[in-house]
C-alpha cells in the first residue's frame, strides 16, 4: 500500500473518539468514530483495487528553435504497457512565461492496457532558452478513494531566438581597419567603387580609368582614383544591467534592446565585418570578433540566453573591459544609459581611440503610457526630455555618434531619422 496521510489521520481521529466515548461512556461520541473507521477501511479497499499501470511519456516539439513571437506545436504521447486505468489525469509542464494558444496540456479519462493517448497543444514561448521537464500522471481505481502519482523525466528544449530586423546601411568610421577587403571606406586611394580623386597619369596606369573630362579641360591626362574599402572590428555591447532598464506593467526595454543587438550584429556581419559581442551586466560574457554565419549563430545564442542582471561590480559602464576590445575598433552600445555617468564613459571611449555608436533607448513614451495625464507627469516628462537632450548633445559634442530610439518603434526608423538629422545639421 502506498502511504496516504488521509488513512493515518482518519484512523487516529477514529481511535481518539472511540477512546473518549469508552472512557466517558458517551454513545454519541462512539457513533462519531464509526464514519472515520469506515473511511479508513474504504481507503484500504481502494488501494487494494488500485492497479499498477506501466506508463511511458514522450514529448515531441514541432521545432527546436523558433523566432520570438512564433508558435510551437507540441505532441505528448502517453502509452500504457500495464493494467488498464479506469481514470487517468495527465498534466504536462509548460515553459515559464509561455502562452498557451490552442489545445490543452492536460488529459482526463480512461486508458486501456496497451493503449495510448495524444495531447496536442500550441504555445508561444518568449525569447530565451526554455526546457520542459516533467510530466505528471494521477491514477484512480473504479469507485475508489486511492490515488497514485507518476512523474516522468521527459526533458525537451525549445529556443526562442530574438527577431532580427533589416536595417539601413550604417556609416561607421573606425580608426583601425584590417588589410582585407570589406565595406568600410578607408579614406585612402586604392581598389574600390567610391570616387576618391584624380592624379596625373603615369606609365602602367589602366587607360580605362582616364578622366576624359579633365583631359579635355586641361589638355593633360588624369587618372580617376577610388577609395579603398576594408574590413574592421565591430563590437556590439548589450547592456543587461537590470537597473538601467525600465519595467512598466507588462512592457520592458530589455526585450527591444536584445532585438536591436541581434539586428546590429547580423547587419555588420552581412556587410562583411568581423563582429564581437559583449554582454555587460552580471559578468563579462564576451565573444571574440569573427565573421561568418556560424559566428552569427553563436552571438544570437548568447543574446537568446541573456537575462537582466544585478551586480555591484558592474554598476556603471566605467568597468568596461577595454583590454578585451581591439584597439581602434568600432563600438556599438545598446543601452538606456539610465545610470549617472554613462554618457561620459562613452565619450571617454572615443577619447581613448575607439569609434563609438550609441543606440540610446529612450524610455519616455513608454513611461508616459503607464502614468496618469496630469501636470506633475507633464513636468516630469519635460525634465526627462531636457535630460535626454543634454546627454545626447554631450556625447555628440565629444565625438560619439548617437541614435535616439523610441523602443516602441522599429530601430530602422531611428537610424534613418538620425541620418536625416545629421545631414540637416551639416547644411546649417
Amino acid at each position: 500500500m502506498v502511504y496516504d496521510a488521509r488513512y493515518t489521520v482518519s484512523l487516529l481521529f477514529g481511535a481518539a473518539l472511540l477512546l473518549i466515548g469508552l472512557l466517558g461512556r458517551a454513545p454519541g461520541i462512539l457513533l462519531l468514530s464509526i464514519p472515520l473507521f469506515v473511511y479508513a477501511a474504504s481507503l484500504l479497499l481502494s488501494y487494494a483495487m488500485l492497479r499498477r499501470p506501466a506508463l511511458d511519456a514522450r514529448r515531441t516539439p514541432g521545432a527546436r528553435q523558433v523566432v520570438e513571437g512564433d508558435t510551437v506545436h507540441v505532441d505528448l504521447t502517453v502509452t500504457n504497457g500495464g493494467a488498464s486505468v479506469p481514470y487517468l489525469i495527465v498534466l504536462d509542464d509548460l515553459p515559464s512565461g509561455a502562452t498557451l494558444l490552442d489545445g490543452d496540456a492536460s488529459y482526463g479519462g480512461p486508458l486501456a492496457r496497451g493503449g495510448s493517448i495524444s495531447i496536442k497543444y500550441t504555445l508561444r514561448p518568449p525569447r530565451g532558452l526554455h526546457e520542459q521537464r516533467g510530466v505528471r500522471a494521477f491514477v484512480w481505481p473504479v469507485y475508489g478513494l486511492a490515488m497514485d502519482e507518476y512523474r516522468f523525466d521527459c526533458l525537451t528544449h525549445v529556443s526562442a531566438i530574438p527577431q532580427v530586423d533589416p536595417l539601413p546601411f550604417i556609416v561607421i568610421r573606425p580608426r583601425r581597419r584590417h588589410a582585407f577587403v570589406g565595406p568600410v571606406r578607408a579614406n585612402t586611394p586604392g581598389p574600390g567603387i567610391e570616387f576618391y580623386g584624380c592624379r596625373s597619369f603615369v606609365d602602367g596606369d589602366d587607360v580605362r580609368r582616364v578622366n576624359w573630362r579633365a583631359f579635355a579641360r586641361h589638355d593633360q591626362i588624369f587618372i580617376n582614383e577610388y577609395e579603398q574599402e576594408r574590413m574592421t572590428d565591430v563590437i556590439v555591447v548589450l547592456d543587461v544591467r537590470a537597473a538601467s532598464h525600465l519595467h512598466a506593467g507588462g512592457n520592458s526595454t530589455f526585450e527591444p534592446c536584445c532585438r536591436a543587438a541581434a539586428s546590429l550584429a547580423a547587419h555588420f556581419i552581412r556587410q562583411g565585418n568581423r563582429v564581437g559581442l559583449l554582454l555587460y551586466g552580471k559578468s563579462v560574457d564576451w565573444i571574440q570578433p569573427a565573421s561568418g554565419r556560424f559566428h552569427l549563430g553563436r552571438m544570437i545564442g548568447a543574446i537568446t540566453r541573456a537575462q537582466p542582471a544585478r551586480s555591484m561590480a558592474f554598476e556603471n559602464l566605467a568597468q568596461l573591459p577595454l583590454e578585451m576590445l581591439p584597439t581602434g575598433s568600432q563600438i556599438v552600445v545598446v543601452s538606456c544609459l539610465a545610470q549617472e555617468g554613462d554618457p561620459v564613459v562613452l565619450a571617454k571611449l572615443h577619447a581613448r581611440g575607439y569609434s563609438v555608436l550609441a543606440v540610446y533607448a529612450d524610455t519616455l513614451e513608454l513611461e508616459r503610457g503607464h502614468q496618469p495625464q496630469d501636470q506633475a507627469v507633464a513636468l516630469a516628462a519635460r525634465a526627462k526630455i531636457l535630460q535626454s537632450v543634454v546627454a545626447t548633445r554631450l556625447m555628440e559634442g565629444l565625438g560619439v555618434h548617437v541614435v535616439p530610439w523610441d523602443v516602441r518603434r522599429p530601430l530602422a526608423e531611428a537610424i534613418h531619422a538620425s541620418r536625416l538629422d545629421r545631414a540637416a545639421r551639416r547644411l546649417t
